[in-house]
């Protein structure tokens, strides 16, 4: 099998490499220290380890060489001037050269405030040697979020696309209720697209390839990330779920190449210093599960499996001017294809291939510009940025017996976000008081659009242009729609510390222009640690806002544009313990409250919209001219409402840097509930109908709102009221219990062992029970059937769902660098991870065989096999690789 013979190939290969000279007991390492200000070497300073019993002097050059005795980090002081500076480095082979940039020797007895002034309430934090070899996720670090305590993998955008889900939802699957959109994670219970993600502080419009494959960042280029699941500091905002800040590489100290290659993909990590004040960073990666899977081993691939090809670039350029001011210019992007019509299947398959005829094109692309300037006490940071995210969409309906087109659309969304920022942080006292303020704005265009309709079906032609006259919904996606906004804040925050005691208030000032609204967002978040036990008591409270952020909301056609900024109040309570060599416990109370949420809503109606549809005024001119205005369903409104609550635990153990062996990893765990109301009235079928019928000769005139409850008064004189009966019912995305453990032991600087085990519950859903057939003529001629769900919403729960996954590194250091060669046993024991159902609405309803149940195949995959007696059994995926670094 082809599988097997790249199996051998690689063995071969690292044999080979393995055969070379090896790095001697003794490292020669030389150093040289340069002045970032004027890129000078520094002659006459000390350098020494205590760990390696080595110190020396600088020359003229700048240059000393010590001797280590073996590879592996080390601390190294540096001497001059009565000056001091402290930086940890990993010592990798002989003759190794390490170039260190000082941008100014630290004065002996100053201390430096910054990363103490964090207190760790709600914010979990990873660093790159903790997370870049984190097992089952093929190398990927930012996959580490996962882990973190609080966080639901969400429904990611894969079938169907981020503007389309709403709107085709109802017209093919019939589901009455959903409290949720689709996305990437759900953070203590907050709504998937309620989350803002940035790298190096810039906008980051989506941080994972479709179907959660991988980060949209290069391994090798993300130095650490924050989650903050609480209270956010006053600096973030637009989110009311959480807010992930990614830092990349922004010091380079040395000339270096990564290249890594394992089964699925492939990517190259390259930082270069140009002179002594530039320097560059360069990063890309290419995956290709299609050639792999498709082509060596396709009977091995479940049937509803969703590989989508992408690629990501990075591209980051480093000007220290001086001493006292930076400037970066960066550029990221990525692009996600998932080409899954017939025709794609024929290609790669010969036409034997059950996945969904669906097709999904996306991209984003980020520049951005910074200019730093720093002082002895103040930071000013300025940041400007442009983010362009497009989506095309293909969806195609056939008739399966006799392959004619029914019905295929396109649709096209594109997304333009202009960002700017100006911070400053001062330290008023000195190791006590520190401000942090600033300005931001935010100016954001969507566009969508509709194109290349088609059908060979004349009977469904007539349905479509029925739908086209009836749904303003679908019509606004199939005629197109602009939408353009703007958004502006300021922030103020103080730091305080006094012994023990650690207090930062801080307030945010939110404007939007949609509905012409500005917000105060108060957050206070205060602590005391007890620095004989290490032991901190920590709470918070703040208020947090975010505007619409979907363009079927924000439509003037079809949706609401005077929809308001939804509105979260989020409060935790925590202690935190420091334990010896390296362990940490922390564990948190939390409760958070969801206001104004955006909803799907049935009966919210403007009675004096402007008729401007075109398409209704070329149709029928006359009779739109006489009627400027007309009743219009707004489609939605900021009537949900939700709350979460919950304890999580998270035990963390680090691993000493300087040590060449040793354990770390992390245990989370979460247990929560969170529920959500839409204030719908429910109504039956004979209440819905009765309703459409007599308001169907009648004019609405005024509507209010009575609590939750709508009150019309319409041209007869008559009022009518819609009584909201509607029910709190579990969030689609709630999980009741959330395990992870991460482990990893190095036993020497040759090899390390790691694992992975992480449990959930099942997200509720309510079940399919039945099914009913459309008319033919409205369905073009064939069957047509559409699912009757259970009126007990959200009743029922996917069975709990647990999974192993086991990684063994092997190192080998030569003169130039390292091999790293990796296997990794994803989902070990191969068990299926059910996330939802599908319905093939061609066929009528059959217990346990239409709907069928819908397995993640990209955080769970597996690989099926058969057994010599003919029973088929699951595998785990193998995934082998090879990382380099020159």
């Amino acid at each position: 099998m082809k599988i097997i013979q790249i199996l051998a190939t690689i063995s071969i290969v690292i044999a080979l490499l393995s055969n070379e000279l090896k790095a001697q007991s003794s490292l020669s390492v030389h150093f040289f220290l340069v002045d970032s200000s004027t890129g000078k070497p520094i002659p006459e300073a000390t350098i020494l380890s205590k760990k390696a019993l080595a110190t020396g002097v600088t020359d003229k050059l700048g240059k000393v060489s010590l001797k280590f005795p073996g590879t592996g980090y080390y601390e190294i002081r540096i001497l001059s001037n009565d000056s001091i500076e402290i930086q940890n480095k990993e010592i990798r082979y002989n003759n190794q050269e390490i170039y260190i940039s000082l941008s100014g020797l630290k004065k002996s007895g100053i201390v430096v405030s910054g990363e103490r002034e964090k207190l760790n309430l709600s914010r979990y934090g990873l660093g790159q040697e903790e997370i870049k070899r984190i097992p089952g996720v093929a190398g990927d670090s930012l996959r580490a979020i996962q882990t973190i305590p609080g966080v639901v993998v969400g429904t990611p955008v894969g079938v169907l696309p981020s503007v389309f889900t709403n709107i085709s939802g109802g017209l093919t699957s019939g589901s009455p209720y959903s409290n949720s959109d689709r996305g990437d994670l759900s953070i203590r219970g907050g709504g998937t697209k309620q989350n803002i993600y940035f790298f190096d502080g810039f906008p980051l419009p989506y941080p994972f390839h479709l179907g959660n494959q991988s980060s949209v960042i290069n391994n090798n280029l993300i130095k650490g990330f924050d989650l903050f699941s609480g209270v956010f500091p006053s600096k973030y905002g637009f989110a009311t779920g959480g807010v992930i800040a990614i830092d990349g590489t922004d010091v380079v100290e040395e000339n270096k190449t990564i290249l890594n290659v394992n089964f699925f993909l492939a990517d190259a990590y390259n930082q270069t210093i140009l002179s002594p004040n530039l320097s560059m960073v360069t990063s890309g990666r290419k995956n290709y599960p299609n050639l792999v899977l498709l082509r060596t081993y396709p009977q091995g691939i479940p049937e509803d499996a969703k590989y989508a090809e992408y690629h990501d670039y990075q591209w980051k350029l480093i000007w220290d001017i001086n001493n006292s001011h930076r400037i970066t210019l960066q550029t990221f992007g990525t692009r996600d294809r998932q080409a899954y019509t017939k025709q794609q299947a024929s290609l790669e398959r010969n036409g034997d291939d059950p996945r969904p005829p669906t097709g999904l094109d996306r991209m984003f692309r980020t520049d951005g510009i910074r200019y730093i300037a720093k002082g002895k006490k103040f930071r000013n940071t300025l940041s400007y940025s442009r983010t362009e995210f497009d989506e095309f969409f293909e969806l195609r309906i056939s008739n399966p017996l006799t392959a004619e087109n029914i019905f295929g659309l396109q649709n096209r969304v594109s997304d333009f976000l202009y960002f700017a920022e100006n911070r400053l942080e001062w330290e008023i006292l000195e190791d006590h008081i520190k401000l942090e303020t600033g300005v931001q704005s935010r100016l954001r265009e969507l566009n969508l659009k509709g194109e290349n309709i088609s059908s060979n079906n004349r009977l469904f032609l007539d349905f479509f242009d029925n739908l086209l006259l009836t749904n303003a919904q679908f019509r606004s996606i199939i005629d197109g729609e602009k939408i353009r906004y703007r958004e502006a804040a300021g922030f103020l925050e103080f730091k305080t510390k006094w012994r023990g005691f650690r207090f930062i208030p801080g307030a945010r000032l939110d404007s939007y222009s949609g509905s012409g609204e500005v917000n105060l967002s108060p957050r206070v978040v205060g602590g005391y640690s007890f620095e004989t036990t290490k032991t901190s008591i920590l709470a918070g409270h703040g208020i947090h806002y975010n505007s619409p952020v979907s363009p079927e909301q924000l439509s003037s056609r079809s949706g609401n544009p005077s929809l308001f900024m939804e509105r979260a109040e989020h409060n935790t309570i925590g202690i935190e313990q420091e334990l010896p060599k390296g362990w940490s416990f922390k564990v948190e109370g939390f409760r958070n409250i969801f206001q104004n949420i955006i909803v799907a809503d049935a009966f919210i109606t403007d009675p004096y919209s402007p008729n401007s549809d075109l398409r209704l005024l070329a149709r029928n001119p006359n009779t739109e001219l006489q009627n400027p205005f007309r009743p219009r369903n707004l489609n939605y409104s900021n009537i949900g409402y939700g709350h979460s609550e919950g304890v999580e635990i998270f035990i963390k153990k680090t691993k000493d840097p300087r040590e060449s062996s040793g354990m770390f990893g992390w245990l989370s765990y979460t247990n929560s509930i969170t529920k959500r109301i839409n204030n719908q009235a429910r109504l039956s079928n004979e209440e819905r109908q009765n309703l459409t019928i007599s308001n169907s000769a009648r004019r609405l005139l005024l509507q209010t709102k009575l609590g939750t409850n709508y009150l019309n008064y319409y041209d007869d004189n008559q009022f009518e009221l819609i009584y909201n009966n509607d029910e709190k019912e579990l969030y689609d995305l709630d999980r009741r219990h959330i395990l992870n453990l991460v482990f990893g032991y190095k036993f020497n600087v040759k090899w390390q062992f790691g694992g992975r085990f992480r449990y959930f519950s099942g997200n509720p859903y309510t079940p399919i029970i039945g099914a009913n057939r459309a008319g033919q003529a409205g369905s073009g001629g064939i069957s047509f059937f559409i699912p009757e769900f259970s009126k007990n919403f959200n009743s029922d729960r996917f069975i709990p769902f647990h999974q192993i996954d086991i990684r063994i590194d092997s190192f080998d250091f030569y003169s130039w660098g390292y091999i790293n060669v990796y296997l990794e046993f994803v989902n070990v024991y191969g068990r299926m991870n059910q996330v939802g159902f599908t319905f093939d609405n061609l066929s009528n309803y059959q217990r346990g065989v239409n709907p069928k149940p819908e397995y993640d195949t990209v955080n769970s995959p597996y690989i099926i096999s058969q057994r010599p007696n003919g029973s088929m059994i699951n595998l785990p995926l193998i995934n082998l690789g090879m990382e380099a670094r020159f």
